[in-house]
């Protein structure tokens, strides 16, 4: 079974027994490939209510890119993913993984920066990309990326998403709670009387809208970019 592809030189739906398959078949900026899912899903509505999506097949998005992607199906559409629906990308993101990162130590890459553990003061990341860290990032460690940046710890340091005034990056983190937390051009700073660090996992999501910082659970449903 087949459907007809939305943009045939972009986006191919197909489909097998065990749920829709989305075939990304060339380079194309990242807004323009959700835009072009998102159009098909919307055209045909109401044979994708209820879909289940097994496998969308990538080489010109990073693994936060499709998380993004996912999460904005999810939240517009009842559709599910379930497992084995992320396959991985050939090489095409040049991708920098950082196994410990020492007090006071600066990585910068053209691409994006995996830390695969805690960012101790002073430490200092800077991505072209985006950025994802394994654990906490402490006071006094800094995150500056062109894309999003993901946090499966504690944020407590200084954090930036979309530098260079790219408006439609975000922000996840477990517990994210730092003293100033940057998107594009727009700043968000916790009062001295309201910063309060705790260990309590609430995964949170941080994006602009209106000229401004939108901080909400992070929960697919409430998701509206």
């Amino acid at each position: 079974m087949s459907f007809k592809a939305t943009n045939e030189e972009l986006v191919e739906f197909k489909g097998n027994k065990r749920g829709i398959v989305i075939n990304v078949k060339r380079k194309a900026s990242f807004e323009e490939i959700r835009q072009c899912i998102i159009d098909k899903i919307e055209t045909s509505i109401g044979f994708f209510n209820g879909a289940k999506i097994y496998s969308i097949n990538y080489n010109h998005l990073s693994d936060v890119e499709l998380l993004r992607l996912k999460e904005d199906i999810t939240s517009r559409f009842d559709i599910e993913f379930i497992e084995e629906e992320i396959k991985i990308p050939y090489a095409y993101h040049d991708t920098k993984y950082v196994n410990n990162m020492r007090s006071g130590e600066n990585v910068e890459f053209e691409g994006d920066v995996v830390v695969m553990g805690d960012m101790k003061p002073g430490c200092q990341v800077m991505a072209t990309g985006s950025a994802v860290v394994m654990g906490n990032i402490s006071p006094g460690a800094k995150v500056i990326a062109y894309g999003n940046v993901v946090v499966m710890g504690k944020v407590e340091g200084f954090i930036h998403a979309g530098s260079k005034g790219n408006k439609n990056a975000y922000i996840v983190a477990n517990n994210l709670n730092p003293m100033v937390l940057k998107i594009a051009n727009y700043i968000a700073e916790a009062p001295e009387e309201e910063y309060s660090p705790s260990d309590d996992i609430n995964p949170e999501i941080a994006f602009t809208n209106n000229e401004t910082i939108v901080i909400e659970n992070y929960l697919p449903k409430k998701i509206n970019r």
